[in-house]
């Protein structure tokens, strides 16, 4: 408890006089956590409860410091960090320094996704049965009365000055009421003068700290306060204050901060009139902000999926407990009324439960059947559509070529045998006329080929995609073409665009792998594409099938449709390659 008045020293005495156990681990990991905003200490947190953790208080600390390292150092998986502060909030109820701890990150988690915001009133008044001294007291009274002025859209201001005399001693919570008297001013009261003043006092008290916790705390101030010389006209000052923001290190957590830095650094240049600049930062702001939401939504979509399948099987283990219990009573009930013929009342339940079980296998065997043929004449509607789609644009060039255009070049002929046609204007502009819409009709008849990726192209629609993802920083993406010539049919580009997209999606969502690189080499009736990354790898027997998006089932189901080969090569704890061939 040390941290939250920023006594490091303090902090690593303490630590230095605990023996070196599971305990002493997690609070250095929580220490390197405030000063540098990360922690390299290795630590296994599937340990089971009598394998280092004996009491609540511990565990509490355990699924608190678990959850602390994913919220810092990955985007998208509030909800997973909600479980664990809460399961953590569980274990502490002996403790309120541990308690009031959990609740202020519980706090600000529900306070930043909208799905939890009800629960803000009920987390914070199990806070306030907590507060054990004069800081977390303080500290309540700026969160309850933040909550009560987003509610009734109403500054507060007054309420945040008087509870200002009482932090003498509490520096940085004073820092924290500075800001949020900054954000009053500026966004309630429009006066802008005051919230200048009130963010400079706030990032002058951070400025003073050498740790990770205060510049993460300078940082948001800043960029309030760059909002606010913006708002004023201090365009120079303002960009002065947020190019710096752009190259620092932050939580993943706070890259949605940069996101913002980068719109006001673009609308500072615009209002420069450095139109270039302002381009180049709001296109920054545009593909950080793509891959962010595009890592946030693998990883939601990921998310679901386990929690889903996770309440599937407790349902079903459930259901079974209950047949079991009513089987069970059955039997007891059959065996009290009927105790001369115990012998026959057995073999008819072993009968009647080895029919039940046989129907029910029956059952669920069709299911599968018809979930197989459902994906299999979704495929096929699918490549049918896209097939249709395209005859039906080569019957058009065909009959504009063939039909139309043969007519009017059997028309430009009997013109070209008119005598004295230069000496009548009027026919000289209907032969120009004439020729004019006759290379329209061979312009539409060539441009049979075109359609959802003509635009852009097999190999330019990878290679932008690769480009969206590696700006995350999450996976490294490369893409290498041999040969890659001619455009191929927009069908099949299309077909093997989703495929590359899906399998991309995949090495994100599942193999936890930091490098994949996509090969496309075109030989003269084949393509060859190989996508191979460095995860963690599965075993393909025990891989659950057509669970994860278009599934490798279906993938390789595609494939099959467009007479290729498909084929996974992964070894367990070194990635895995997946080549695929299409003729061409």
């Amino acid at each position: 408890m040390k941290l939250k008045n920023h006594d490091v020293k303090g902090a690593e005495i303490i630590l230095s006089d605990l023996p070196k156990n599971d305990i002493a681990t997690l609070l250095q990991i929580q220490l390197d956590m405030f000063v540098t905003g990360k922690s390299e200490i290795p630590f296994n947190f599937n340990k089971q409860i009598n394998q280092g953790f004996t009491n609540n208080t511990q565990l509490a600390l355990k699924f608190l410091t678990e959850g602390d390292l994913i919220f810092h150092n990955e985007l998208g998986k509030d909800d997973i960090v909600f479980e664990m502060y809460q399961k953590a909030l569980i274990y502490s109820i002996h403790s309120k320094e541990i308690s009031a701890e959990i609740l202020k990150r519980i706090l600000i988690i529900v306070s930043q996704n909208s799905h939890l915001l009800d629960q803000y009133p009920n987390f914070l008044e199990l806070y306030k049965e907590v507060l054990y001294d004069e800081y977390e007291v303080a500290n309540y009274k700026l969160l309850e009365t933040k909550y009560k002025s987003a509610v009734s859209n109403k500054p507060y201001i007054k309420e945040f000055k008087g509870a200002l005399e009482s932090l003498n001693n509490l520096e940085l919570l004073r820092a924290k009421y500075y800001r949020m008297l900054g954000i009053a001013y500026d966004y309630y009261q429009n006066e802008l003068d005051s919230a200048k003043t009130y963010h400079l006092k706030s990032k002058s008290i951070y400025d003073r700290y050498n740790s990770f916790y205060a510049f993460d705390q300078s940082y948001s101030t800043s960029i309030n306060l760059a909002i606010v010389m913006n708002q004023t006209g201090d365009y120079g000052l303002s960009n002065k204050m947020l190019l710096p923001l752009t190259k620092s290190f932050i939580k993943k957590n706070k890259e949605y901060n940069r996101v913002l830095a980068y719109d006001w650094i673009a609308d500072n240049y615009e209002k420069l009139s450095q139109l270039d600049s302002a381009n180049f930062y709001l296109k920054r702001r545009n593909n950080l902000k793509d891959s962010l939401d595009f890592l946030k939504n693998a990883t939601n979509v990921s998310y679901l999926q386990t929690k889903f399948e996770t309440e599937k099987k407790e349902k079903q283990i459930l259901e079974e407990q209950q047949r079991a219990q009513t089987n069970q009573n059955w039997l007891i009930v059959a065996t009290l009324a009927l105790v001369l013929s115990t012998g026959i009342a057995i073999l008819v339940q072993k009968n009647t439960t080895k029919k039940r079980k046989l129907a029910e296998q029956e059952t669920q065997l069709k299911q599968e059947r018809v979930d197989n043929l459902l994906k299999q004449q979704e495929l096929v509607s699918i490549d049918a559509m896209i097939e249709g789609q395209e005859k039906e644009r080569q019957r058009v060039a065909n009959e504009l070529h063939d039909d139309l255009g043969s007519l009017m070049a059997t028309i430009k002929l009997h013109f070209n045998t008119v005598k004295g046609k230069f000496k009548d204007p009027a026919l000289h502009q209907a032969e120009t006329l004439l020729e004019e819409a006759y290379q329209k009709v061979r312009g539409m008849a060539h441009s049979k080929n075109s359609g959802v990726m003509s635009d852009q192209g097999l190999l330019p629609a990878i290679k932008k995609m690769a480009q969206v993802i590696t700006e995350t920083n999450a996976l490294q993406v490369t893409v290498e073409d041999f040969g890659m010539g001619d455009r191929l049919e927009n069908s099949l580009e299309l077909s093997l665009f989703r495929t590359v997209q899906e399998l991309v999606a995949n090495a994100i969502k599942h193999a936890e792998a930091t490098r994949l690189n996509i090969q496309l080499t075109q030989h003269e009736d084949t393509l060859n594409i190989i996508v191979e990354d460095n995860g963690k790898g599965f075993d393909r027997t025990n891989a659950v099938k057509g669970k994860n998006g278009m599934g490798l089932t279906n993938i390789e189901k595609r494939i099959e449709h467009l007479e290729g080969h498909f084929t996974i090569d992964s070894v367990l704890g070194k990635g895995t390659s997946i080549l695929i061939d299409i003729p061409i």
